[in-house]
């Protein structure tokens, strides 16, 4: 019987590790389970983004890396110290100039309140005239009665006529051809640059319109002119790229015009550019630029209606979703945009376990960081915290400001590239732009426009039809491309043909409490076993002296009285105690104990695998 004890003593003790083990297990899933507040989580993110940092010797970080850790954290030394050893003659880098990165590393040098005059002068030294759209002059007679109308530019007159149809006739001269259409004067190259006075016979509207070349789609410009009979108009193509060498470069535009405008420079001359060949740079991400160059609501309704999953952002091609949805972030700052908020919920739940992002790379990092949480930082000139915008004014893009008549605050800080701007634009509700906002549960069916309430709906919020999502149904995400701590899952579909399935790497996760808590009762049973005689003789005078020992008289009283029931009273016996000499038997019986504690530490052993 004592040695059926022990044994369920072990097994009593054995059975309550594993279910404090397990609780444990539990507790950690609920703590994790419960919504951290978000600023201790992005605490955390800034926590990992300078740990990492600090880690690395000045000459391992890479320019860029340099970059966004300074738009995300300011002024910090060695930071500065590798931008500046990559600087070359007021652009970067030095081994070869580039556009996107000078630009880049213009913002940052703005954030921090570092001297940029030299840089912003090298990069306007770059705009030059785009060759890439054709332009062409429309002039459209009131009435559409028929007119004779004269072009000059420079020292040369010509003379063309405007049937009732609207369509011209006659001869424009060397800079004019009739259009195939035979509706509009197509201006050649050679004469973009140039300012053309129109004048007519009768009431007249001239304006501008322009189409990427072998395209059919026709772009017109915000701006027309109208005159009187004999009255003068003046048009002239605004039209320019940032150039490497001779050739408009998209990205090196995007980035320069970006950056320049922060620095309070009219970009409105690259929009054109911008504008017509951006389908044909959709892995740069234009419509996140463009927002931030424009305000407008065809650059809003591209941003947000190509949000993945209401989640995250990532452009064709790009295979880099935390890059591109940073870069959506930006162009969303300061927006009541659902859209916004969705990103940024999305991106605290896949943090890793130290708390950066995408592997712990440090400029997508950064560049989140900046992006959905950016911070009052540090500057570079005085070492101080640079003032914050507010209340005196309001972040905003310089166009919005420069719409809204207001001025820029200067000495007071935003996160670039937004300025800080005297007033602060009045934006509709989205009941006074006649739409509606739809309910997490619903999608527009038309476009979406910016509003105070955030992505207002100009068409009809429909129900979102359930899609089936094999992939979703087994844990795993619809992407383009599977990070390094994924695996794709071929024998599963996504909704999107395009997409692939990415589902998490299989790792083994110890429960190293439950593992030590089992070795200690292993150990505790190999002590039992080799110390088992002094064990049971411990025992045996345990159990002799609760059985035959009266209770002790409670401290202080007296001693206690005998049970009701009175039985007669004798006098004890001494025990006979068991000769030292063991009987042959008994060994036999110590042998058969022996092999059932072996029996008992193998299936411990077992139980612990």
């Amino acid at each position: 019987m004592r040695k059926l004890g022990v044994i369920v003593l072990f097994f009593i003790l054995l059975i309550s590790s594993i279910s404090i083990g397990l609780a444990q297990d539990n507790s950690e899933e609920e703590i994790t389970e419960t919504e951290i507040p978000e600023t201790n989580e992005v605490d955390e993110a800034y926590q990992c983004l300078q740990g990492i940092i600090d880690e690395k010797e000045t000459s391992s970080l890479s320019l860029e890396e340099a970059i966004f850790s300074t738009l995300a954290l300011g002024s910090q030394q060695k930071l500065e110290d590798k931008i500046e050893q990559e600087k070359g003659n007021d652009c970067w880098p030095s081994s070869s100039c580039k556009l996107k990165k000078t630009a880049q590393a213009l913002l940052a040098y703005q954030r921090i309140d570092k001297n940029s005059e030299d840089i912003e002068s090298y990069l306007l030294a770059k705009k030059e005239t785009s060759t890439d759209l054709a332009w062409f002059l429309q002039i459209d007679i009131q009435n559409h009665v028929y007119s004779t109308c004269t072009l000059s530019y420079e020292s040369t007159v010509k003379t063309v006529n405007i049937n009732e149809d609207m369509t011209v006739s006659g001869n424009p001269g060397t800079c004019f051809s009739i259009s195939s259409s035979g509706y509009g004067l197509l201006i050649k190259n050679l004469c973009l640059d140039k300012t053309f006075e129109i004048s007519c016979d009768a009431d007249f509207v001239t304006s501008l319109v322009y189409r990427k070349s072998g395209s059919e789609t026709l772009y017109i410009s915000p701006e027309s002119n109208a005159a009187s009979s004999s009255g003068t108009t003046t048009e002239l193509v605004k039209s320019k790229c940032f150039k490497t060498g001779n050739a408009c470069n998209y990205e090196g535009t995007l980035w320069s015009a970006l950056a320049l405008q922060s620095a309070g420079e009219d970009m409105s001359d690259t929009l054109p550019y911008l504008l017509a060949l951006a389908e044909d740079n959709q892995k740069y991400f234009p419509s996140s630029f463009l927002f931030l160059l424009t305000n407008g609501d065809d650059q809003y309704n591209q941003l947000v209606q190509s949000q993945k999953q209401e989640q995250y952002w990532q452009a064709p091609g790009s295979g880099n979703k935390f890059y591109d949805t940073a870069l959506a972030m930006l162009s969303l700052q300061g927006t009541s945009a659902t859209e916004l908020e969705n990103s940024r919920n999305y991106l605290l739940g896949i943090k890793t376990s130290t708390g950066c992002w995408n592997n712990n790379n440090l400029r997508d990092t950064a560049f989140i960081l900046y992006s959905g949480w950016p911070k009052t930082v540090t500057v570079s000139s005085s070492g101080d915290i640079s003032d914050a915008c507010g209340p005196a004014g309001s972040c905003q893009s310089a166009f919005s400001c420069s719409d809204a008549g207001g001025d820029e605050l200067i000495g007071r800080s935003c996160p670039t590239p937004r300025i800080c701007c005297s007033v602060e634009p009045t934006i509709e509700s989205c009941s006074e732009k006649s739409g509606e906002i739809c309910s997490a549960s619903e999608d527009c069916s038309g476009s979406e426009v910016q509003s105070s309430e955030g992505s207002c709906c100009l068409g009809e919020c429909k129900e979102i039809e359930e899609i089936l999502n094999p992939c979703a149904d087994i844990g795993g995400s619809c992407y383009e491309s599977c990070l390094d701590s994924e695996i794709e899952d071929d024998s599963v579909s996504c909704p999107n043909s395009e997409d692939i399935c990415c589902t998490p790497s299989e790792e083994k996760s110890t429960n190293w409490t439950l593992i030590i808590i089992l070795s200690l009762l292993i150990i505790l049973v190999i002590v039992g076993i080799i110390f088992r005689k002094k064990l049971k003789s411990l025992f045996s005078k345990f159990r002799k002296k609760g059985g035959d020992r009266p209770p002790a008289p409670m401290r202080g009283g007296r001693p206690p009285r005998p049970p009701f029931r009175r039985m007669p009273m004798r006098r004890p016996h001494p025990r006979r105690m068991p000769s030292q000499q063991i009987p042959v038997r008994q060994v036999a019986k110590m042998d058969k104990q022996d092999k059932e504690f072996d029996e008992t530490l193998k299936k411990l052993k077992e139980m612990s695998n």
